[in-house]
Formats: structure tokens, C-alpha cells, sequence
């Protein structure tokens, strides 16, 4: 779907001297398959500002005195001179040779410091005796002492881990375009420039001689994890040595090398580059099923984007999208694993992504409209964190029914160049479209699986004497294993279209999420004496599950998380079949024989299934009739015992 006109013509026409449709993307760039390079520049116009006559005078007023004051002032004082004859420091115990004065705007003092820090606590006094006594505030940098770390990096080790394992620069670019192509409009950023500015002449050329050593050292570490990134979405698996089946390993053990030898400097370190850098090798640890590493890293990355102070005044578009990035992949480890979030939204003082640059050029494009929905995503996530699994006054239908509603205002908002035809999509062209609605199901599916669980819970207490569950569960079943459904099926036609990142921990974790809620489905949709009515064929559900399964199995010879994963699913599915749960329960789940084949036409069926969307208006609505009389459905011992041991 394409964005409406636009009266500017895109940069690829404009290069090529072509005619530009002017939408999102133009039929041009369509054509030639380069939609994510169809950009639209406009000059920002300059504002005027009518000021009065009055104004204009008191501001020479103004200049005046202060010109008279800085002509009648006498010498400023020295750094070792005292006010009323109290010392600054004591020259006894302190040496001026021992420190270095830095001054407070570089990165060892620059702390960006928040409300609850004495030191701003101390700024904040001093700012409003400055504004009440009307006394003229010195403007001047202050500096304060440091101690210069002696450790370096070691110019020699870091040249010899890059020589070592550096490719030939036609592969870096290939494998740099395949990491971009695959998240660049999600979970990475590069410079539209970044082959001409970084990687042709820092990282191949050496003519860096205008950056440090450490900024050199930096880009290496960017470099080598856009390597690793690429790699893993480029390359399948080789049959000769064991470590090299997984793409990208050579590439994520330089990183990671490199890294250490530049925290041994930490205090001169930190830079965007290297915060992108962590962020980069934590995707990349996940294909590893390193969830431990992914999460150390990314608060890694956080912590050095703390002290550069991107959180609080980003002062570039760059600067502005890492910290978003920092934002998405926080979010991303802490609700897959459960762990606490690093970056907190009260302590965000960030506007979304700019679309007006350093040039002061309006840029428009499907990168950017990509990443600004992966954002509201991201919070919404936060808001799923904070309600649905961490203990609150507020029963869980009313939090659901309000996550439920942002999901529907996100969707509803999506720009018409990010709607997905989800029964004809061109995967090539929509990856990161396809990207956003597997996310946008995902979450669909951890809000709501609560109900499903809390009715398995039910049913496993009650027996045969369980009574049938109000209108609203069955509502907020049914949308869970709808989207479980759905998302099952749009990613085994990015399997079968060759589309599916298979080293990518991301996909597979999706099949992962999507099959749990299935087995569970057909678990409960067995048992003679169900309760719950899930509109759907038990045997079709089954070769759902089994498709998926077969799907991970694939998988698993490139992804150690798809074998894990593949794994605990088949561990659960022998456990519900077991003669002990089915005598139990009388059930039928010992039908499902695990690791059948599914036969042609069954999987022709399941890859070219039909897709309708979730319509969450029609679910609320549903909520609402079922819910008229506002009373909580779960009291709070029950809900929380169902929703948190487990989930």
C-alpha cells in the first residue's frame, strides 16, 4: 500500500533524473526494488518573528551595561585564590599535579545529571538566586579535578584482532546491506553515508587520522557487529567446521573483543558508536540463546547512553535514534525474559524521532515511518509490563481492556504504506512491515493468554464440575489463540517465500510464542467435559502445532533457539499426552502424535492459509457487553496465582 502524493520528488528520481510519482514508495523505486532508499527532502522554511520597536531597544539598553560593567571590572580571580578567606582546597593535601582540570562539559564530568542529584540540586539554587536577584551569571565552562586513567587501549591489539578476521570490503557491503534490509527500520541504524563517510575510508582506507584512536576503535566495534548482523541473515550453514555453522560467530567473538579492550578505558569510551555496538551483539547473543549476555549487554549499552545524556537532551537526529534503539531493545529482553526494565519512562525526556535533520532538510520515508511504529510499540509494551504482569490495585480486565485499546489506536493510526495485505504481500519489499505485524500479534497474544491460562487453571481444579466461564473470558480466548493462529500462518509463508531470518532468534521465538498457546488450546478444546469453545477444528489446531514443530526442527540446524525451543514444546506436548494426565481427564490429546509429518495437501493448506485480522474493535465491544456491570472477573488470589507461575 502506498502513502498518498507528495508535491517533491524522491532523492533516487531526483539522482536519476526521473520522473517521481510522489508517493510512499513512488513507482519508480518500486520498480527497481530500492523502496527503503525512496526519501523526500524539504527545506524547513525559515521562521520570522515580528518583534516591536520597544523590544529592539532595550535590548541595546541592555548591551550598554553590561559593556560598562565589563570595562569597569577588575581582574578575575585565580584558581588558587580564596572567597572571604576560605580556601577552595587545601594546597597541603592536594597537588595540582595530580589532576588534570576537565572541563564540566566533557565525558568524565558531564554526568547529565537528574533532579535527585545534590550536584543539581545545587545548579537549581544557584539558577534561581541568579533569576531573582537579577545578578548577571557566569556563563564561562567550570572545571573540576579528575585523575587521568593510565590504562590505553592498546593501538597494536586492536589492529591485529581487526586484520584478523576484517573481510574484503565487496563482502562487508553485501553483508551490511542484508543486516539493513532485514532490521534496519526496527532494530539497527546506518547512516545513509555510512559507506562513503566510515566504512570506504576509516575502516578500509585508514584515513581516520582526524578521529582518536578510541572513535577509530569505536566504528571497528560498529563495523564488525553490522558484520555479525549480516552474516546471520545472509549466510546458511556450513557443513565443514562445527563453530562456523552459525553465520557471524567469527565476527560477534571480535566484537566482543574489542569491547573488552575498550571498557579497560570506560571513562573515555563511551560514544554512539560503541552504545550501537552492544545493542548490535545483544541481538546477536539471542541467536546463541544467550539470553543472560543479551540482557547485560543491552544495559550496558543504556548505562553509556545515561552518561552521554541522550535520555535527557539528544542534540542530533542520531543521538535521538539510539536512544530510541536503546528504548525498543530494552523493552524487547524484558518482556521475552521476564527480566526488570533498565530505562524507566519517567526518567525518558525525549520527543519521537525528528523528522527535520542537522540540514534542516524534512525528511520523509519508510525507514523512519518503520521505526516511529516499532516506538509506540515499544511503550505500549512497557504499559503491558507494568499492568498485566506485575502486581497492581487495578483488576486484570480493566488493564487488558486498556492495552487492548492502545494496540487498537496503534493500528488504526498506521500510515496506509504500512497496511499489510495479509494475504498478498510482497516480502522483499514489506519485511519490516511484516516485521511491525508479527509484533503488533505478538502482544495481542501475551495480553491475553492470562484468560486462556486462568481457564486451563479452572479446568484442572474443577474436573468434570467445571462451570462454564462468563462472556468475557471466552472473548479474550478466543482473540489469544486467533493471533496465535495468525501469527502461525504469516510466518510459515515467510518460511516457505525463503523470507525467515532462520539464525534470527526474533522468528523463531515468535513460532515459539505462537505454538504454546496452540498445544494449550487443543489441550483444553480435548477435554470431553470443556467449558470453552474455541470455534476451531481440534485435528486442524493439531497440524498447526505439528507444522510449527516441523518448522522449529528445520530451524534448529542453524539456531540454537529453535532447538531449545523445539525442545520444551515437544517436553509439554509428551507431558499432556501421558497416560497419567489423559486418565485423569479422560481426554483425547494422546491422539496427537508427536513428530508426524503433516501430508502435502495438509501443508499446502497451512502455508497458503486464507488470513483475516483480529478486529479489536469487535472484541472490545465484546468486553464491554460482557462486562456491563463493571465488577471485576478475577479476584485477586486467583488471578495472580494463574497469571504469574507460569508466564
Amino acid at each position: 500500500m502506498k502513502e498518498k502524493r507528495v508535491s517533491k520528488a524522491c532523492d533516487v528520481c531526483k539522482h536519476r533524473k526521473k520522473r517521481c510519482t510522489g508517493e510512499l514508495p513512488c513507482d519508480y523505486c518500486t520498480r527497481i526494488g530500492r523502496t527503503q532508499e525512496c526519501v523526500y527532502h524539504s527545506k524547513v522554511p525559515s521562521k520570522t518573528v515580528k518583534v516591536t520597536e520597544r523590544y529592539i531597544l532595550g535590548l541595546k539598553t541592555r548591551i550598554e551595561e553590561l559593556e560598562q560593567k565589563l570595562n569597569h571590572s577588575g581582574s578575575p580571580q585565580g584558581p588558587g585564590e580564596s572567597v572571604e578567606g576560605i580556601p577552595i582546597t587545601s594546597s597541603e593535601e592536594y597537588s595540582t599535579e595530580v589532576f588534570d582540570e576537565v572541563p564540566v562539559g566533557s565525558s568524565e564530568t558531564s554526568l547529565n545529571l537528574g533532579d535527585s542529584a545534590c550536584a543539581k540540586y545545587l545548579i537549581k539554587i544557584r539558577q534561581s538566586l541568579v533569576r531573582s536577584c537579577h545578578i548577571e551569571d557566569d556563563t564561562s565552562v567550570p572545571n573540576f579535578k579528575t585523575i587521568t586513567v593510565e590504562t590505553s587501549p592498546s593501538a597494536e591489539k586492536i589492529e591485529a584482532i581487526a586484520a584478523e578476521s576484517r573481510p574484503s570490503i565487496e563482502n562487508a557491503e553485501r553483508w551490511i546491506d542484508a543486516a539493513s534490509n532485514a532490521i534496519g527500520a526496527d532494530y539497527m541504524f546506518i547512516e545513509s553515508d555510512y559507506k562513503s563517510t566510515v566504512l570506504a575510508p576509516l575502516i578500509y582506507d585508514g584515513l581516520g587520522n582526524n578521529l582518536s584512536f578510541i572513535d577509530y576503535a569505536s566504528e571497528l566495534t560498529r563495523f564488525f557487529s553490522y558484520l555479525a548482523l549480516g552474516r546471520m541473515f545472509i549466510e546458511h550453514s556450513s557443513k565443514q567446521k562445527s563453530r562456523s555453522k552459525f553465520p557471524g560467530l567469527i565476527y560477534f567473538e571480535t566484537v566482543l573483543k574489542l569491547q573488552g579492550e575498550l571498557l579497560g578505558v570506560s571513562d573515555r569510551t563511551a560514544n554512539g558508536s560503541l552504545v550501537q555496538s552492544f545493542l548490535y551483539a545483544a541481538y546477536y547473543a539471542l541467536s546463541l540463546d544467550k539470553s543472560s549476555l543479551a540482557s547485560i549487554l543491552v544495559g550496558c549499552a543504556i548505562r553509556m547512553m545515561f552518561g552521554l545524556g541522550f535520555h535527557k537532551h539528544p542534540t542530533t537526529a542520531k543521538e535521538n535514534r539510539i536512544f530510541w534503539l536503546c528504548y525498543i531493545y530494552d523493552r524487547l529482553v524484558a518482556v521475552r525474559f521476564g527480566f526488570p526494565l533498565n530505562l524507566d519512562d519517567l526518567d525518558v525526556d525525549v520527543l519521537s524521532l525528528p523528522l527535520v535533520d542537522e540540514k534542516g532538510y524534512y525528511s520523509v520515508s519508510l525507514e523512519t515511518c518503520h521505526f516511529v511504529s516499532q516506538v509506540k510499540l515499544a511503550r505500549i509494551t512497557t504499559r503491558i509490563l507494568r499492568s498485566i504482569y506485575t502486581k497492581n490495585s487495578i483488576s486484570f480486565i480493566q488493564n487488558c481492556n486498556a492495552v487492548l485499546k492502545e494496540l487498537k489506536t496503534w493500528f488504526d493510526d498506521l500510515p496506509q504504506n504500512l497496511i499489510l495485505d495479509l494475504d498478498d504481500f510482497n516480502i522483499e519489499n514489506s519485511r519490516s512491515t511484516v516485521n511491525l505485524h508479527i509484533n503488533y500479534n505478538y502482544l495481542i497474544i501475551i495480553t491475553t493468554r492470562p484468560a486462556l491460562f486462568y481457564v486451563f487453571n479452572k479446568m484442572l481444579d474443577g474436573g468434570n464440575d467445571e462451570k462454564k466461564p462468563r462472556g468475557i473470558i471466552q472473548v479474550l480466548v478466543d482473540s489469544c489463540v486467533q493471533a496465535a493462529h495468525l501469527q502461525s500462518v504469516v510466518l510459515a509463508k515467510l518460511y516457505h517465500k525463503g523470507s525467515m531470518a532462520k539464525a534470527s532468534f526474533l522468528d523463531c521465538h515468535y513460532i515459539f510464542n505462537a505454538t504454546i498457546i496452540l498445544i494449550l488450546a487443543a489441550f483444553c478444546q480435548s477435554m470431553p467435559y470443556s467449558s470453552i469453545n474455541l470455534n476451531c477444528d481440534l485435528s486442524a489446531v493439531l497440524d498447526r502445532v505439528q507444522f510449527n514443530l516441523n518448522l522449529l526442527q528445520k530451524l534448529s540446524k542453524y539456531n540454537i533457539s529453535a532447538s531449545n525451543f523445539n525442545r520444551q514444546l515437544t517436553e509439554i506436548i509428551d507431558l499432556l499426552s501421558s497416560k497419567e494426565v489423559q486418565s485423569k481427564f479422560d481426554g483425547v490429546f494422546s491422539t496427537f502424535e508427536g513428530h508426524r509429518e503433516p501430508n502435502e495437501t495438509v501443508r499446502e493448506s497451512i502455508e497458503f492459509e486464507s488470513l483475516g485480522r483480529i478486529d479489536l474493535g469487535r472484541v472490545l465491544d465484546d468486553i464491554s457487553d460482557s462486562n456491563s456491570s463493571g465488577l471485576a472477573l478475577f479476584d485477586d488470589e486467583d488471578f495472580m496465582r494463574f497469571s504469574n507461575s507460569l508466564f
